[in-house]
């Protein structure tokens, strides 16, 4: 086998090996799935959301289907709070899951509220995973 051949294997699979991975953060069903969902959203938020609200908002937080979305300013806010429900439909198709129930908009990053036992459910899982990959 040449040289190149055995480089187009080793990449088609660690291109398959993170389609897997990817499909089972996707899935819902993994303790990591809903940190993922939330990564891919907030990475990718100009292109959920379209290049103008992506160039005035952010996403800062998410609570039990709740998204936290920091705006640039009360006017901006003023046009958006018109825009939620449409909002909220085309993330929830792009992401393909309905996983945001609602959306909270703010002026103030710090405003967002923080969920200790999310906190610690992602600590477990990612422990976990580090106790499983030692063993192998």
């Amino acid at each position: 086998m040449s040289d190149s051949q055995s480089k187009k294997n080793a990449k088609a699979k660690l291109s398959n090996s993170s389609e897997v991975l990817q499909g089972l953060f996707e899935n819902g069903k993994s303790s990591l799935s809903e940190q993922f969902i939330r990564w891919k959203l907030w990475r990718k938020w100009g292109e959920f959301t379209g290049p103008s609200i992506g160039e005035i908002s952010e996403p800062v937080g998410y609570r039990r289907g709740i998204l936290y979305v920091w705006v640039k300013n009360a006017s901006w806010m003023q046009q958006l709070i018109f825009m939620l429900e449409p909002l909220k439909t085309s993330i929830n198709k792009k992401l393909g899951i309905n996983y945001v129930k609602g959306i909270h908009l703010t002026l103030d990053r710090k405003a967002v509220p923080s969920d200790e036992h999310q906190k610690q459910e992602l600590r477990q899982a990612v422990e976990s995973l580090m106790k499983e990959g030692d063993e192998s």
